[in-house]
């Protein structure tokens, strides 16, 4: 198995262990809501998507996969790290 699959392998199974509040946590400490709005404006803009929860959806979605590039690049993003 290649490093970037066990880092990957490794990033989601922390996920999984994570609580709503610990995720959060993460979220608010790796982006401030600057950061945030971009990805927010991005998924509206180029998207067009403007229902609230589906931009709240895409939002988790992006920024996770945001987070599991860091990890695959090997900056430290532990998600049970408070």
């Amino acid at each position: 198995m290649n490093d970037k699959l066990q880092k990957l392998e490794a990033y989601f199974s922390s996920l999984e262990e994570m609580t709503p509040d610990q995720l959060t946590n993460l979220v608010e400490k790796e982006l401030n809501d600057e950061e945030l709005e971009l990805f927010v404006r991005h998924i509206e803009d180029f998207y067009g998507i403007e229902d609230e929860e589906e931009i709240g959806l895409l939002t988790q979605l992006m920024v996770s996969g945001y987070f599991a590039a860091k990890a695959t690049m090997g900056q430290t993003i532990n998600p049970l790290s408070n």
